[in-house]
């Protein structure tokens, strides 16, 4: 049978679709488009996990604990992290040597700027703080005046 009426009589049904090999994987013609679709579509989003969230910042925090009363710079000092699965809250505090009054004009602004998009713009953070949790920094001045920063999303 000539190449030509082969593909025609595949065509028309009257023969199977030949076999095809895909990275090393073989299958009829006929599934390549539904191997493409499922290989394309998104999975399903996993539900967000409490438990292995929390273990996992468990972890961080403890790590981020060991380096506490470390000065980052000149003027900030780390201060520790509490964390509180329970009530899904993870406070960062730092120390700044300085004046409230001295820092530049619309430092608020730019810092809260900057600590909402270090944590909406990361994947896991994000899907916590969209789950309840609350992601707290928390700036103490040499003045004993605190100001906070919660991420919002």
């Amino acid at each position: 049978m000539r190449r030509r009426e082969h593909l025609g009589r595949i065509l028309r049904g009257k023969l199977p679709l030949p076999l095809v090999r895909i990275s090393g994987v073989v299958m009829r013609a006929s599934t390549i488009p539904v191997a493409i679709t499922l290989t394309l579509a998104p999975l399903p989003a996993l539900p967000f996990d409490q438990d292995e969230f929390c273990s996992a910042v468990t972890d961080i925090a403890h790590r981020m604990n060991a380096r506490k009363g470390r000065w980052l710079d000149r003027s900030t000092r780390h201060d520790g992290v509490e964390l509180d699965c329970e009530s899904r809250t993870l406070e960062v505090r730092r120390y700044i040597h300085a004046d409230p009054d001295d820092m530049r004009q619309g430092w608020e602004t730019r810092k809260e700027r900057e600590w909402n998009a270090r944590y909406c713009n990361d994947e896991s953070w994000r899907e916590a703080i969209d789950s309840g949790w609350s992601v707290i920094s928390t700036l103490t001045f040499r003045t004993g005046e605190p100001v906070t920063f919660v991420a919002e999303c």
